[in-house]
């Protein structure tokens, strides 16, 4: 049976669904006894971290089973990733994992910004209903990039922006 080891925090309720019949070792603490990480992944055929766990030469040397390293959160930085590929490790991060999470976080700020909350502070009782900040019929938009500004799920392409006759955004 694979053996998986998890450094870091995970929520335990998508361990016990997406690892069922695995054997895993979670131990969210592991990450800052750097003995006994080495020790786990010694006879560990998969290793997830998150931003802290460090996937570098003393814990690939200590890892002499392990065929995947999987990465929640952004980036690799935390991951030697040519050094796991010479080993032979395959590297997985969690791509598009938060897109949700991102979309709304950005809707939220733009709105946040648009009525002036940012400034309220625990004295104010009610919402700024009453903001001065307004935005024309058609001037807002949001632009990203990356899977951000990518093609919807599901392979349709988004729609063309329609311009204003200047051909330029009027903000």
């Amino acid at each position: 049976m694979p053996k998986v080891v998890i450094s870091e925090f995970m929520d335990e309720a998508a361990i016990a669904a997406e690892l069922a019949g695995l054997d895993v070792q979670y131990d969210p603490g592991l990450v800052d006894r750097p003995g006994d990480l080495a020790a786990a992944v010694a006879q560990a055929d998969a290793l997830i971290v998150r931003n802290r766990t460090q996937v570098r030469g003393p814990l690939l040397d200590a890892a002499r089973d392990l065929k995947v390293v999987g990465r929640l959160g952004v980036g690799l930085d935390n991951i030697d990733v040519p050094a796991c590929r010479a080993r032979g490790i395959a590297v997985y991060p969690a791509t598009g994992a938060n897109d949700g999470a991102v979309a709304e976080y950005v809707v939220a700020t733009a709105l946040l910004l648009l009525r002036g909350a940012y400034g309220a502070t625990a004295r104010v009782r009610r919402w700024p209903a009453r903001s001065r900040r307004r935005t024309a019929p058609g001037s807002r938009a949001v632009a990203g990039s990356g899977s951000a500004a990518g093609p919807p799920r599901g392979g349709s392409t988004w729609p063309k922006p329609s311009l204003p006759r200047s051909g330029r955004c009027e903000a």
